[in-house]
């Protein structure tokens, strides 16, 4: 009895604190919820992108958006499924979104980065 009453305990603290976090975010929720897309420091998580990471970000900034058979084929280097889950890393971080294109799944570089990386001289787009 004692193990249901602290589980329930535990439950409904988990909830309270999911509230008030996503209370703090402005309301977003999901995974990978966080700061709003305007107070991110968008340099400090590029600086933190794995190599592979960064050459798919560096092809989004560069394109505005792709199908992943687009992306697929361009970096026919990579696995599929490697792919897949460094496009999933990057939508988390909030570079690109996912989308959907004709029935393909398609990715666009986020607005609001993709102003910021217009105003950078740093950043060499193709």
């Amino acid at each position: 009895m004692d193990n249901i009453l602290l589980a329930g305990i535990g439950a409904i603290a988990g909830i309270i604190v999911g509230v008030l976090i996503g209370k703090s975010l402005g309301g977003k929720s999901g995974v990978g919820a966080g700061p709003a897309e305007a107070e991110k420091d968008w340099w400090d998580i590029r600086k933190n992108l794995t190599g592979t990471q960064l050459q798919i970000l560096q092809y989004m900034e560069a394109h505005k958006s792709a199908t992943i058979a687009v992306l697929q084929e361009k970096f026919s280097f990579i696995p599929d499924r490697e792919l897949y889950y460094r496009l999933e890393q990057i939508v988390l971080l909030g570079f690109i979104h996912r989308g959907r294109q004709d029935g393909d799944v398609s990715y666009e570089l986020n607005p609001e980065y993709d102003g910021t990386v217009e105003d950078d001289k740093t950043v060499m787009l193709d």
